[in-house]
């Protein structure tokens, strides 16, 4: 994992090429604004690597506003958050089972010092691409969980 600057550098290398070959980036719309970013719930997901494991969640609203997320299972792979009835049908999901889970992630100098936030995951539906940032309360999991 590389330090914040250069993946802020590599998502935005990954959304000029992504324009300079006419694709469209996916937009995901939260049904409701993430807490501590009032009135942001329209972001572009950027894939920032080959497999989706890394991916930025940056702000229609606020360019400015750039979230590093990661796909949990590599580096958590017992992780398995239950996501409430209600921020399911908040989603208006079919299928939960098909639900995305994304971690937000600290980046740090390196990967034994970049975190990952189990405690608050955003979760994705890909049909409908509407998505939550849920909050798993009662339970213990970290809010900064060490990646490496």
């Amino acid at each position: 994992m590389a330090t914040d600057m250069s993946l802020e550098m590599s998502a935005q290398s990954a959304e000029a090429q992504a324009a300079a070959a006419g694709e469209t980036l996916p937009t995901i719309e939260f049904v409701s604004p993430m807490p501590g970013f009032p009135g942001r719930t329209s972001f572009v997901l950027v894939r920032l690597d080959q497999v989706g494991l890394l991916n930025s969640l940056r702000s229609v609203d606020d360019p400015e506003l750039r979230l590093i997320t990661i796909a949990p299972h590599q580096f958590f792979p017992e992780y398995a958050p239950e996501i409430d009835d209600e921020t399911i049908a908040a989603l208006g999901t079919t299928d939960p089972s098909q639900l995305l889970v994304m971690l937000i992630v600290t980046a740090g100098s390196s990967v034994r010092d970049s975190t990952a936030n189990l405690m608050a995951p955003i979760v994705v539906d890909p049909t409908t691409m509407r998505a939550a940032q849920c909050v798993l309360t009662g339970s213990n999991l970290p809010v900064r969980a060490p990646l490496g």
